[in-house]
């Protein structure tokens, strides 16, 4: 999967207005999840301060107050003068901005898994209507990768890649964005569910299915694998949650 590809979908899901709540400290989960669920990788550098401003429609006091705090907690490095800027560090990795918070409640996870539904179900049938043979040849040679991998925080980090790309195949900018803004959900509620082995093998089977429907130009059939896999998913939180509680 070329670089290209990761970076349209970086800067459609994550360097997008922040429009709610504190703005810093929704600057600070935009940039900690995104680095969390692997869009941003150790030694990515980040757009200009006054590009990325812009982009996430902030001050640029507000955003410096944001990037002080990713880089107190180990997550950004900067570098002044010629060459320089703001790059993920190399042990972003192991560190996290993960609080103690509760597990959502069941009416929350269904709530979550609603929204899901109806934004990546119809996600899936655009993009079965409208995928380039391009991104269908990303998204099965991204399946594939993922069955063969054991670590549970790098599957996670594909299978949020794997949305993302189904989002861009849909051809909507705004689907990229409201996907980007569900995959932080699903961030957070992995890392508040111990969730084994077997559910990602169970996953990728639901993907390789979904996938297959998006390449036979079958959008009905690719909403209802969307929509199938993320009832699966609800009913894995709704389980697992109560063991992680």
């Amino acid at each position: 999967m070329t670089d290209e590809v990761v970076q349209r979908i970086v800067a459609r899901a994550v360097y997008t207005p922040v429009r709610r709540g504190d703005i810093v400290a929704e600057t600070v989960a935009r940039l900690g999840q995104a680095i969390g669920m692997g869009l941003l990788r150790p030694g990515d550098r980040l757009p200009s301060e006054a590009r990325l401003a812009a982009d996430l429609g902030i001050s640029a006091v507000s955003l410096r107050s944001a990037l002080n705090m990713l880089r107190g907690a180990g997550l950004l490095e900067t570098s002044r003068g010629r060459g320089g800027g703001t790059v993920v560090t190399d042990d972003a990795a192991t560190v996290s901005l993960t609080s103690a918070e509760p597990m959502p409640s069941e009416a929350a996870l269904r709530d979550l898994a609603d929204w899901r539904r109806v934004v990546e179900g119809g996600a899936a049938g655009l993009a079965a209507e409208r995928a380039t043979p391009a991104q269908i040849a990303h998204l099965e040679e991204l399946t594939g990768a993922m069955e063969a991998i054991t670590s549970f925080p790098t599957w996670s980090e594909r299978d949020t890649l794997l949305h993302l790309i189904i989002a861009d195949a849909a051809g909507s900018e705004r689907i990229v964005s409201q996907v980007g803004r569900l995959r932080e959900e699903v961030h957070r509620l992995g890392q508040l569910v111990r969730a084994p082995t077997s559910a990602a093998k169970l996953a990728n089977r639901e993907h390789r299915e979904l996938v297959r429907a998006i390449a036979a130009r079958r959008p009905e059939r690719a909403q209802q694998a969307m929509v199938r896999h993320v009832e699966s998913t609800w009913a894995l939180w709704l389980g697992l949650g109560r063991v992680a509680g």
